[in-house]
């Protein structure tokens, strides 16, 4: 399992309205997010790869994604030094796939399909 739901059971006192809430608001939004940052990583942007990656930042960190909320770390250092594109793309490919089979798992964990 690449998530963990520590921190936002401690944050919720154990409210598994509020956890499912948050992991299907997490479900509905992420992936358009990803699929700008990957619009932004495709052309180049730096800014516009920094701001994608920021927003996506909290919820990694809520939902214990801590191999996607480092990489992304690494990427939101690279587009604020304006550097390394190459490895912006491929730290971005491993994140959108973790990503995904993370929504994927949630789905199922949560009986969301």
């Amino acid at each position: 399992m690449g998530y963990n739901l520590e921190k936002i059971n401690e944050i919720s006192d154990g409210d598994k309205d509020f956890i499912e809430a948050v992991v299907v608001t997490f479900i509905e939004e992420i992936p358009e997010d990803l699929v700008k940052l990957e619009q932004e990583v495709k052309s180049g942007n730096y800014e516009g790869i920094y701001q994608v990656s920021h927003k996506i930042k909290p919820n990694l960190d809520l939902l214990g994604m801590q191999e996607s909320y480092e990489q992304n770390l690494q990427i939101l250092s690279w587009a604020k030094e304006k550097n390394n594109i190459t490895d912006i793309v491929t730290t971005f490919e491993s994140v959108q796939k973790k990503i995904n089979d993370n929504i994927t798992a949630l789905k199922t964990d949560f009986n969301l399909q």
